[in-house]
């Protein structure tokens, strides 16, 4: 009769292995604060043990922070001029924003609901990509959507081809951490100054199982994916203080 094997699945073990880790770091930094008397010493203490198996978690709580809260407004330098209607005159999100297509091109239903979004904040037109997934890769194209008056008569402007008064551009920015996160600006133009009105960011926060918690801890790439940070950003706001409110 072959021997009984108990065999126990990693994930019964991943939280007795992280909570005795975490009360292994408590009851040596405690000690220490016995030998120094100094809070102080027991918290640089706690959360240097902690950072060798949790640094990277640590670390992405910070950006986090930091971007929620002192980034969070002080990305606006100017404001749009608006007509008496309080709407911009026109604007483009070309490789920007990618509004996904059904069909080969941009059908009246797709443009109406293009015209039912953004007419009641911009004047003339807005300028889009249009993408669509065909034998395995995508293509892209701009596309002007004319709004309020203009969708119905196009002479009302004096040059189809002009370029819209604002722009988005987005700017992936290098990072001194890249195996933690990724960061793209968001630049607001006003093309006929040339000038930035306003900025937003994108950090998306990237995951990896090359870590020590991974080998001795039993953080699986589920686990991993389950505590990691979800990707934030501030364009949303931005965008709707520049232009809708």
């Amino acid at each position: 009769m072959p021997p009984l094997e108990l065999v126990v699945p990693e994930s019964f073990l991943f939280i007795p292995a992280n909570l005795s880790y975490i009360s292994f770091c408590f009851f040596i930094s405690f000690l220490i604060y016995r030998l120094s008397r100094s809070f102080i010493v027991f918290f640089i203490a706690l959360l240097g043990f902690l950072s060798l198996m949790y640094s990277d978690l640590i670390f992405k709580h910070v950006i986090k922070n930091y971007y929620e809260i002192v980034q969070k407004n002080r990305t606006i330098y100017s404001y749009p001029i608006k007509n008496d209607e309080g709407k911009i005159d026109s604007l483009s999100t070309v490789r920007v924003y990618n509004y996904p297509l059904y069909k080969s091109t941009l059908s009246q239903s797709e443009k109406d609901n293009i015209v039912r979004l953004h007419e009641s904040y911009i004047n003339k037109f807005i300028d889009i990509t249009t993408v669509r997934y065909r034998f395995n890769k995508y293509i892209y194209n701009e596309k002007r959507v004319f709004l309020n008056v203009y969708k119905y008569d196009n002479s009302f402007l004096e040059d189809e081809k002009q370029k819209a008064r604002y722009t988005i551009t987005k700017v992936k920015k290098e990072s001194y951490f890249k195996k933690l996160y990724e960061e793209f600006e968001y630049r607001f133009i006003d093309t006929n100054s040339n000038l930035i009105i306003g900025t937003a960011y994108s950090i998306k926060f990237l995951n990896s199982t090359n870590k020590l918690r991974n080998r001795f801890l039993y953080w699986s790439k589920e686990k991993e994916e389950e505590f990691n940070i979800n990707s934030i950003q501030n364009f949303d706001t931005v965008y709707k203080k520049l232009f809708i409110d």
